[in-house]
């Protein structure tokens, strides 16, 4: 049992160190609405990225970026994920494809949210846009990160927005918190997109309640 035990640690740990040198990239996807016909227009402000990212984080949840790598806020603006081997030690980055963001994604998510909750979201350039009810979001928090276990793996998401305006249940500064998790046997590469889109849904959902005041 001993054995088998070890074998299957083992077996964590060399998947989670693969592919781990250097920079890994991953498309992911936001969830993705339409504006119903009629209701009241609001736009959202481009969400801005305000995450702090650790140079040596005590822990696989905190935003960090290999320092072996570049470190502009261009790549901090892409940055998902960090690898790690089973041990817990930070390997390469995960970072989103160029041409997309973390701060374009939650607009995405936030503006599906809004879509469900029955208000008219438009962009510049979009009639109505000028009276539109203005939504301003920054983005605290938005990670991921792969949890090794003795029989299984975690993957990870959490995300932090704080939203303001007046919408809603919106009224003034309000705190959007998300966090979801899965338990997986083995994990590949295609996880990180799966659970980073699973927390842009969690996004929408959340946004969709908190607005429609559920």
């Amino acid at each position: 049992m001993l054995v088998s035990r070890i074998a299957v640690c083992s077996l964590i740990v060399s998947i989670l160190a693969g592919c781990a040198a250097g920079r890994t990239t991953v498309d992911v996807s936001a969830p993705e609405g339409t504006n119903p016909s009629t209701g009241k227009y609001v736009r959202i402000d481009t969400a801005q990225d305000k995450r702090t990212f650790i140079v040596a984080p005590r822990s696989a949840d905190i935003a960090s970026l290999d320092p072996d790598e570049d470190s502009s806020d261009a790549s901090k603006a892409r940055a998902i994920g960090r690898k790690r081997n089973g041990y817990g030690k930070a390997l390469g980055d995960i970072v989103l494809p160029q041409g997309k963001t973390v701060s374009g994604l939650v607009e995405s998510a936030l503006t599906t949210g809004f879509q469900q909750a029955g208000y008219i979201v438009v962009k510049q350039g979009d009639p109505n846009f000028a009276s539109a009810i203005p939504v301003n979001a920054e983005i605290i928090d938005f990670w991921a990160w792969f949890q090794p276990g003795f029989w299984s793996v975690t993957t990870n998401h959490k995300s932090e927005l704080r939203l303001s305006g007046d919408v809603g249940g919106l009224h003034g500064d309000q705190l959007l918190k998300t966090r979801v998790s899965e338990s997986k046997q083995m994990v590949t590469a295609s996880d990180w997109q799966e659970i980073v889109e699973k927390g842009l849904s969690a996004i929408t959902l959340q946004t969709k309640n908190f607005i429609s005041g559920k």
